[in-house]
């Protein structure tokens, strides 16, 4: 920072800054008032002319692109000012080398006079020697400042503590505590209605395009009407721009957990020096279940993921989905099955991917009509449908039955974990034997040594045996209650006439077809349904 000489009369900006990065201690001491009042002081004592006044309030000093700084720049290009004020270095900004590039390069080139006050700078009276070291002390500041913000909400968000300044469109901050979410009850059946469609088969750009159709606000809209957030796009209301959604909002919002209650933190990183943020890895976020109210069911919400994994692909001509679109897969190598048009369209045909990417030294066929494929699942679905309403305990037992089929019989495994605890408690009583004879002095250590062992042994696999036992009963726990859920919905469509895409995906979460093959000189197909909460219920049945 050399020494300039100066011709022109001082024409002042004063620069204020302040942010989260200063500390609570300080606050008070650099608050926006302070600095004006010192910088005012100093101008006038020595009978420097202020022209303007700039305040980034709020920006940290490692973000050289706060709105007042860019202005001050502006105006230092236009000629408007020609000496900046601060109250010290770390107002100008807390990355040293962007800071450092301003007071020595930026400034001289524009024969700007920098001031900072606390510090002792003068770029009119010479080289400031402590100046780099300043620099770099506050960029040593921001940074363990930022570590220890970063740590704070990550405990809290661990607690299960809400602390981002906008709640997720669907939810209003609590009057009485801003970190809890409550319901909106404005804005959460918009958001039910787009799990809704999505649920039935509608891509993110499809229910865009359906809620700019509709003229349903997007969230910047919300959020600005209720003075959350300002919009700088909002040019009153009924304007176009109002329910210009986009297909990238539509999915960040149907993937974002917050909607079954969950509260998720730390998804993105702040790279220091670049400013960019980018998405962490899923097992490096914060993660706290059932914080707030859900606004969608679990169930919805697994069935939209669950669309998200397997997306569907419109057709080129007709711009429609096929129904099954994203649900069928080939039986041998697990690859999608594709449907595609014949005979001028009026017929679609699905095949293996893998065999139509490379051939027969990928795959085979699998060659199926779509409507051959309709009519198969649509007959599975009304005849497990009608047996449900019929005999709901046969259907709850078939299910049972096939679930638990490789299992032992439960019978068998409460005898013998009856077994198992029983003689568990028997070693244990063994156990404590041994210690009380050996403190009583009726056993040496010889003796303790040579049994204990033995009996330490054999109590922990009995234990691990009986957490094995445990384990297989919570899942035929598990197995009883989707059961109970598959019937329950499973018989509402004892007289479906016609499949769609939205009944497709709320009973099955994929289909798999196997090649055409001949059986005494037939032809057959397996088509393997996997119905919701059970899986499949056959090996394939025959086509």
């Amino acid at each position: 920072m050399s020494r300039t000489t100066y011709r022109d009369t001082p024409k002042a900006g004063l620069y204020t800054r302040l942010s989260v990065d200063d500390g609570y201690v300080d606050r008070e001491s650099n608050s926006i008032t302070s600095q004006k009042q010192m910088l005012t002081q100093f101008a006038e004592y020595h009978g420097i002319e202020i022209v303007e006044t700039y305040v980034d309030d709020g920006w940290s000093g490692t973000n050289f692109e706060r709105p007042d700084f860019k202005r001050m720049i502006a105006d230092i290009e236009s000629g408007k000012i020609n000496t900046v004020i601060t109250k010290d270095l770390s107002r100008l900004g807390r990355d040293y080398l962007q800071t450092g590039y301003y007071t020595d390069m930026y400034f001289p080139s524009k024969r700007v006079r920098y001031i900072a006050i606390s510090d002792g700078i003068d770029t009119s009276t010479g080289y400031n020697e402590m100046a780099p070291f300043k620099n770099l002390f506050n960029d040593f500041y921001a940074r363990d400042i930022s570590k220890k913000i970063r740590s704070t909400l990550t405990t809290k968000a661990r607690a299960g503590i809400y602390h981002s300044t906008v709640p997720p469109f669907g939810y209003r901050k609590s009057p009485a505590d801003s970190h809890m979410l409550l319901r909106d009850e404005e804005t959460a059946p918009i958001v039910i209605k787009m799990y809704e469609l999505s649920a039935s088969g509608r891509g993110p750009a499809a229910i865009a395009n359906y809620l700019r159709a509709e003229k349903i606000p997007i969230p910047a809209y919300w959020h600005h009407v209720r003075g959350e957030r300002a919009w700088q796009g909002y040019k009153g209301e009924g304007n176009a721009a109002n329910y210009r959604w986009f297909d990238t909002t539509v999915r960040s919002i149907l993937q974002h957990e917050v909607y079954i209650g969950n509260l998720v933190a730390q998804r993105q990183t702040h790279i220091f020096k670049v400013g960019k943020s980018f998405v962490r890895p899923r097992e490096e976020w914060v993660v706290v279940e059932d914080v707030f109210e859900p606004i969608v069911e679990r169930e919805l919400w697994e069935r939209v993921q669950e669309s998200f994994a397997n997306p569907t692909r419109s057709r080129k001509r007709t711009g429609k989905a096929s129904i099954f679109s994203g649900m069928v897969f080939c039986d041998t190598c697990n690859r999608r099955i594709s449907f595609v048009p014949e005979r001028a369209e009026k017929i679609y045909v699905g095949s293996c991917m893998e065999y139509r990417k490379i051939g027969r030294q990928g795959c085979t066929p699998h060659r199926i009509y779509e409507q051959d494929l309709h009519d198969a699942v649509l007959k599975d679905i009304r005849e497990w449908a009608k047996l449900a309403l019929k005999d709901e305990k046969a259907v709850l037992d078939k299910v049972m039955e096939h679930e638990n089929k490789n299992k032992t019989d439960a019978g068998t495994v409460i005898e013998k974990k009856f077994s198992l605890e029983k003689r568990l408690g028997e070693v244990e009583k063994v156990i404590a034997k041994l210690y009380e004879d050996y403190a009583l002095g009726k056993a040496g250590a010889d003796e303790i040594d040579l049994l204990l062992p033995k009996y330490r042994k054999e109590q922990g696999e009995l234990k691990a045996q009986l957490a094995l036992f445990e384990e297989e009963n919570s899942e035929r726990r598990e197995t009883a209650q989707n059961a109970e859920k598959w019937v329950a919905l499973i018989r509402q469509y004892n007289d479906l006439q016609e499949l769609t895409a939205g009944i497709i995906r709320e009973l099955i979460t994929k289909i798999y077809v196997g090649d055409v093959r001949k059986v005494d000189g037939e032809k057959v197909q397996s088509i393997e349904i996997h119905y919701r909460f059970i899986g499949s219920l056959s090996d394939g049945a025959g086509k």
